[in-house]
């Protein structure tokens, strides 16, 4: 199945396919490069098959790809993962933005794609702050009113990250 992974820049997209899918230590995910355009990789997880596109988050990036690459892309996507940068309060509503904008696409290439929004970097934020920092991002996203659109809250540093994959990948079968 195809996987995309996609969000502004900075939000973590390498870092999570890395530490997921390559067994990296997120402490190792630092040097990271910027992905520029996007990245395809062919991954075994548990016995799945999947084609993982990493696609850049600079604001060119993603315009170049909504454009130019758009049915490369975005046909036959499994599943979306869209990751927001939690502790970057500045990128919330250009996030949105670029999110309804592919959905939107995704949605017309893939009528039955399933969409997960990951709240990413959870562990920045304090504990007592979390469930407000959810909800804020849920309802700036309207989570609640689209269909196949789901909200997770994630971390490489915590084993959130690796049990939202599990259940999306292993619970959902392609």
């Amino acid at each position: 199945g195809k996987l995309l992974f996609m969000g502004m820049s900075q939000s973590g997209k390498s870092s999570i396919i890395q530490v997921v899918f390559e067994g990296r230590e997120p402490d190792h995910t630092e040097e990271i490069l910027t992905t520029i355009r996007f990245l395809r990789k062919k991954i075994d997880y548990s016995g799945l098959t999947l084609y993982v596109y990493d696609v850049g988050g600079q604001i060119v990036y993603i315009d170049e790809i909504l454009e130019t690459f758009r049915e490369d892309i975005f046909s036959n996507v499994k599943i979306l993962f869209y990751v927001v940068d939690v502790a970057d309060f500045g990128v919330f509503h250009t996030s949105e933005y670029y999110f309804m904008k592919i959905l939107r696409i995704v949605n017309t290439f893939n009528s039955n794609a399933r969409v997960c929004v990951f709240a990413h970097k959870m562990d920045l934020i304090p504990e007592n702050e979390r469930e407000i920092t959810l909800k804020y991002l849920s309802d700036l996203f309207n989570i609640h009113q689209l269909e196949n659109v789901e909200l997770f809250q994630t971390s490489i540093y915590e084993d959130s990250i690796v049990k939202a994959m599990e259940e999306i990948l292993l619970g959902n079968p392609f």
